[in-house]
């Protein structure tokens, strides 16, 4: 009897410890992430400037402003572009580097490095060097080649500005996705890619039937973190357009800048992050869900 005793007491002092370890993380949870959103959810009902101390409760008056708010369908169709299309680059390039670089051979080292090196770099920086060169280096080799689009400054064209943008953030980031489907490609075990090539499988069906199905962790991984990022992306898109030539390139993050600190509507600003925050939770969970049931079918 005293040995269960002693048993059992163990086994929850054991669980207490183990629950301790969480207690830090949990914190800074709490701290950092559920009560700004709490605080961002309140002062999305008042009538906040962004400035001042005092501000008056006023109901789901900005909600109602938000849904007859025309700038809000225009940025999120500029937000839909971007994200969609830095989505789907991004991945098709990361998944080619990594395919390449992860091929035998002397310098690939070399070159992994090379191309991870952007993503270190700072997005705002990365997109002030990129406005510079869309000017004027692209430019110049867009009419020596006869490249209309090029010949002109893209960030200048209503309906390409956007796509420039996302070629950026393509360039920087996709460096990083690399890693992550490389990381994957060194878990597939040699001996099926081995077995397959003796039974007279080549290399492009080595590809689509044992590498890539055990990709799927990666792709999950890997198309989620963008889109998420994509669709809060603020910094690149600022510095190379601030959201012009009018508003082709006003994402939904820009749109939040304008209203909080142009126009010092800061609860109305509020609003539209709280929306944003929903759209985000929502679609991961679909995007997760979805990739989930794709990863079960390959088991």
């Amino acid at each position: 009897m005293n040995t269960k005793r002693t048993w059992n007491s163990y086994r929850i002092k054991r669980e207490l410890s183990y629950i301790s370890l969480y207690i830090p993380a949990l914190l800074l949870f709490l701290l950092f992430v559920i009560w700004p959103l709490l605080q961002a959810i309140y002062f999305s009902l008042t009538d906040w400037d962004g400035i001042s101390a005092s501000y008056h409760f006023q109901g789901i008056k900005n909600y109602k402003t938000f849904f007859r708010d025309t700038y809000v369908l225009r940025s999120t169709m500029a937000t839909i572009k971007y994200t969609i299309t830095v989505t789907i680059m991004q991945n098709m390039a990361a998944l080619m580097l990594a395919l390449a670089l992860n091929q035998k051979f002397r310098s690939r080292n070399i070159l992994r490095t090379v191309f991870f090196m952007p993503s270190l770099f700072s997005s705002l920086v990365v997109g002030y060097i990129w406005s510079f060169m869309f000017s004027d280096p692209v430019m110049k080799a867009g009419k020596a080649l006869g490249l209309g689009i090029l010949g002109n400054n893209i960030l200048g064209n209503e309906k390409w500005a956007i796509f420039a943008a996302a070629f950026v953030t393509v360039w920087r980031s996709a460096g990083w996705t690399m890693m992550i489907y490389l990381a994957g490609l060194q878990n597939v075990p040699q001996e099926l890619c081995e077995a397959a090539a003796v039974d007279g499988a080549g290399y492009w069906k080595q590809l689509r039937h044992i590498m890539l199905p055990m990709l799927a962790p990666a792709f999950t991984i890997n198309f989620i973190l963008v889109f998420e990022r994509c669709l809060k992306d603020f910094d690149s898109i600022f510095a190379l357009t601030a959201g012009g030539p009018g508003d082709s390139t006003t994402t939904i993050a820009l749109h939040i800048y304008r209203e909080s600190f142009f126009y010092s509507r800061g609860s109305y600003g509020t609003t539209i992050g709280v929306m944003l925050f929903a759209v985000m939770v929502i679609l991961t969970l679909i995007q997760l869900r979805f990739f989930q049931k794709g990863e079960a079918k390959l088991e």
